[in-house]
């Protein structure tokens, strides 16, 4: 009996490392395909545009693909710069200072919107108009996301959907 227990001991250590492994793979491959294109878009952003030192990056994905990366122009000013994924389109630099910022963009929807919990707040870009990408719990329980205008501060798009 206790070679039995032994034997069953290591073939389930076994799988559980096989199992493991495997998670690994598919978490690293996850995150390399959510990573894809973040030098190349720094490289175009600083190579197109006024933007100088880049301080981080994320991947918008909407009607379509941007890289936004936010960093410092020549004059240590902040700016965002929106790359899209395509790169015959050329790159779109805005200071921060010509927008809303993040902070008064939540102002906005909580003001109008009055959601439950706020989820994440990000830049995005949909046809060559810049926004703050606002996603929320609302009061009736739906995820919700808001497009506040990055220049105006209005909300130019909303969705809601059922949970």
């Amino acid at each position: 009996m206790g070679r039995k227990l032994i034997l069953a001991s290591i073939v389930m250590a076994i799988v559980l490392l096989i199992a493991l492994a495997g998670f690994i793979q598919v978490y690293q491959s996850a995150m390399s395909q959510k990573n894809s294109g973040h030098d190349q878009a720094i490289d175009q952003a600083t190579g197109q545009t006024e933007l100088k030192n880049a301080e981080s990056i994320y991947t918008f994905n909407g009607l379509e693909q941007y890289f936004v990366v936010s960093g410092k122009n020549e004059n240590n000013k902040n700016v965002y710069v929106w790359v899209p994924e395509d790169s015959k389109k050329k790159p779109v630099l805005k200071l921060a200072s010509e927008g809303i910022s993040e902070k008064e963009a939540l102002e906005i929807v909580n003001r109008e919107q009055n959601p439950q919990k706020i989820i994440s707040a990000q830049l995005g870009m949909e046809k060559n108009v810049p926004f703050w990408e606002i996603k929320y719990i609302d009061d009736q329980n739906r995820y919700t996301y808001d497009f506040v205008n990055f220049t105006n501060g209005e909300i130019q798009k909303h969705i809601a959907i059922k949970k």
